[in-house]
């Protein structure tokens, strides 16, 4: 076959109380300043990160948050896990959905 076919990326959906908080990929999940300038400096002593340095934290965050999730019972709708709660930058998360669950 010529075209191998595409892996579809991982989503993620973050509920609160109310609702819907987020819905879209895990890569676009946005991240706390404060945890991807600390990241930037651990991981690179980088305190002030240039965009290349900021989408390597940012991967590296988001691969640890998948790792958290496949790391659930599998269920359709989880509890979040500590990882999740403390780098998201979304307020009042109660439970998540993702594709790596089904």
């Amino acid at each position: 076959m010529l075209f191998k076919s595409k892996k579809t990326l991982p989503t993620l959906q973050l509920y609160g109380v109310s609702g819907l908080l987020y819905d879209g990929l895990l890569k676009d999940i946005p991240i706390k300043e404060e945890i991807l300038l600390a990241k930037s400096i651990e991981f690179f002593d980088d305190p002030e990160p240039c965009h290349i340095h900021r989408s390597a934290v940012r991967t590296r965050l988001t691969a640890e948050i998948q790792k958290e999730l496949l790391g659930q019972p599998g269920k359709k709708k989880v509890s979040p896990g500590p990882l999740l709660l403390s780098y998201a930058d979304v307020a009042g998360i109660v439970s998540c959905a993702s594709s790596l669950l089904d």
